[in-house]
């Protein structure tokens, strides 16, 4: 387990330090809100962590710098403490121990679900509330009422972002490629079947995480000759190496990227999209709309730096902000169930997005997922096209 202050990366032993995103007024030095980061901030999917932290650092802020967040009758000064949770079981457990001992309550993440299948049942013997973007079945679930989702499942995206891809691409086998544990065959076998469903013959095809060398596989997905090849579980870092090794390769056919990494590292591995015949993918946030482009102006303005181009940044600076909101309302940061219920009652709402709600009803059996739109990009015949803002319905 491992303790993030800013880039750097301590051992467990060492002391957790706070990140204080900005400078804050006198009137909020008496007083602090902690909001853990929790995520894979090390390793193939860094920047999938190192985004939830930017998302929450951002968020406490835009709060700082107004003076702390209200409450009651005084401002808070916003604290995020982030900590690598390694994309393990294990890690989620520690990160949820290591927090709890540091009082902190309320905490962003985790991404994958191995790490959210280790943190939920220990956040729920602390009283935690967490927000995960897990693709896990399950990922929320009545037994664990503390636990939110930052962003939807594939099956409730899924299906349209399918189905507008194969009116364009005309596609009618796919292979779905990812690694072989939860975070990847989880995944997988939801849009394996989506695929399916809307008449796509799907096979799958699962690799050791950390792989580097996807020879043996190219070999493999070259002769099996897919229209499509979707890899969206392949972490960033990995996802890089296989389009690089696949376009060696002479693959001719289109590729999906459906889960939230964007479009970057297959177009790095492509060295841009004129390379591509045919490339799509989900935007876990619609990188184009208006308000994304403000966060991201904002973000430069008072992080004096860019934002992360990963798009779970704007998932969780979103849910930051919509979580911040509800501690400001519950009037503390250390009761969960309070600001779990102070969630609950009120629809969510961004100074970025504008209204939002909530769904899961159907899926989990409980309504805590957020229904902030999604994007679909599209390459087309190398051309990259302005991604398409997806709205979603709540439940």
């Amino acid at each position: 387990m491992k303790i993030v202050k800013s880039e750097k990366r301590y051992p467990l032993v060492a002391l957790l330090v706070a990140i204080t995103t900005a400078s804050t007024a006198a009137s909020a030095q008496d007083c602090e809100v902690k909001l853990g980061a929790v995520g894979p901030m090390s390793g193939s999917g860094a920047t999938y962590g190192l985004a939830i932290k930017a998302g929450a650092e951002f968020a406490a802020a835009m709060v700082n710098q107004d003076g702390g967040l209200t409450m009651g009758s005084r401002k808070c000064r916003v604290k995020v403490f982030p900590v690598d949770a390694l994309y393990t079981a294990s890690g989620g457990a520690a990160a949820a121990n290591l927090l709890a001992s540091e009082n902190v309550r309320v905490i962003m993440g985790p991404l994958g679900s191995p790490e959210n299948a280790g943190l939920r049942p220990v956040a729920k013997r602390h009283g935690q509330l967490s927000f995960n973007a897990s693709y896990m079945e399950g990922a929320i679930t009545p037994e664990f009422p503390l636990a939110f989702h930052a962003t939807q499942a594939p099956q409730t995206w899924g299906p349209e972002l399918i189905k507008a891809a194969k009116v364009q691409f005309k596609f009618n086998t796919a292979m779905v490629v990812a690694p072989n544990d939860q975070a990847g065959t989880d995944p997988g076998k939801q849009l394996a079947k989506m695929y399916g469903d809307v008449g796509v013959k799907t096979t799958e095809e699962y690799y050791q995480r950390g792989t580097t060398n996807f020879a043996p596989m190219v070999t493999r997905i070259m002769n099996a000759n897919p229209d499509t090849l979707e890899m969206s579980g392949v972490p960033p870092a990995e996802a890089i190496n296989l389009t690089k090794q696949l376009m060696e390769a002479g693959f001719k056919g289109f590729i999906g990227s459906l889960g939230g990494s964007g479009s970057s590292p297959v177009l790095q591995g492509a060295g841009g999209p004129e390379k591509l015949k045919g490339f799509y993918w989900l935007e876990t946030s619609p990188v184009d709309h208006p308000g994304i482009l403000k966060m991201k102006a904002d973000h430069a303005r008072v992080m004096k730096s860019a934002a992360p181009e990963n798009p779970v940044f704007a998932v969780f600076a979103l849910a930051s902000e919509v979580t911040l909101t509800a501690i400001s309302r519950a009037g503390s940061d250390q009761d969960a169930e309070k600001v779990a219920d102070a969630l609950r009652k009120f629809n969510p709402e961004s100074r970025y997005m504008g209204k939002a709600g909530w769904r899961g009803k159907t899926l989990y059996g409980i309504n805590q997922e957020l229904t902030f739109p999604v994007g679909l990009g599209m390459v087309v015949d190398g051309k990259k096209l302005p991604v398409r803002t997806i709205e979603i319905a709540t439940e």
